[in-house]
């Protein structure tokens, strides 16, 4: 089946919410919103860009490699264009809390931010705003909204946030701390001991996994010498963490992950 007839097409409305299924798996991968065939779209895109780095058509086109047929069901139909977005985007939450459920979906939904347990809606939410006149070090601002996972272990997010990053090795080396920040709350603080360019120092890597080129081996990283010997925070370290800094005046829809901050004079 490859579109609806015209009897269906008047019953589902203006709008609906759908979810595509993998057969092989029987989960829900991709949950989307749409009008008349949306639904039956997707397999023709795999079928047009079959090399396609896009998850959910590489998802696709694998299902149709194993010769099998992708399943597809109607969630909600009837809908307004305001009320598709608010289903798909609290959909799209909901699964991706789940660990074990990766959908394939590039974004949350529209206007949507992702679902959050409570402690760390509060921690989001309630965050105390840092002002410009407390900056009083020099910071390098990094931004992990793609690598931060709630309730990472440390160590995994010590490697998220110490690179390796596209940064010159003279300016990191004025830094006094490293922000680790995601949706603009501090969820992490070092502060360097030592800043290496990864082709000079492929055995201290942050991960073992991360491969080599052209365009990454003059990217940089460091380490925290007292973040590894289990030191306890230092005072700035404490004061600045868990802070907000949605208040100070950086482009955070940049696409570099890296802005600083320098101290108020």
């Amino acid at each position: 089946m490859d579109k609806f007839s015209e009897k269906s097409l008047l019953a589902l409305g203006d709008y609906y919410v759908y979810g595509l299924i993998d057969p092989r798996n029987k989960q829900i991968f991709y949950i989307g919103k749409g009008t008349g065939h949306r639904v039956f779209e997707h397999e023709k895109e795999s079928q047009g860009s079959p090399d396609s780095e896009k998850l959910k058509l590489k998802t696709i086109a694998e299902i149709k490699a194993a010769g099998l047929e992708v399943e597809k069901i109607i969630i909600n139909c009837n809908l307004t264009e305001a009320e598709a977005f608010a289903a798909e985007a609290a959909l799209i939450n909901a699964f991706n809390y789940v660990s074990d459920i990766g959908l394939t979906n590039i974004v949350a939904g529209h206007h949507s931010a992702e679902a959050l347990d409570v402690e760390n809606f509060e921690k989001m939410n309630g965050a105390v705003e840092l002002q410009k006149s407390e900056i009083r070090h020099r910071i390098m601002v990094i931004k992990i909204n793609k690598l931060y996972r709630r309730g990472m272990e440390e160590d995994v997010l010590y490697d998220s946030v110490r690179g390796v990053w596209r940064a010159s090795l003279k300016r990191v080396k004025t830094v006094d701390y490293v922000f680790g920040v995601y949706n603009s709350l501090i969820v992490a603080v070092y502060k360097p001991t030592e800043w290496f360019i990864c082709k000079d120092a492929k055995d201290k890597l942050p991960r073992q996994d991360i491969e080599l080129t052209p365009r990454t081996e003059n990217r940089v990283f460091f380490i925290d010498n007292d973040f590894e010997n289990n030191e306890p925070l230092d005072e700035a370290e404490e004061f600045y963490l868990y802070k907000s800094i949605a208040g100070l005046k950086l482009n955070q829809s940049a696409q570099n992950p890296i802005t600083y901050l320098n101290p108020s004079v």
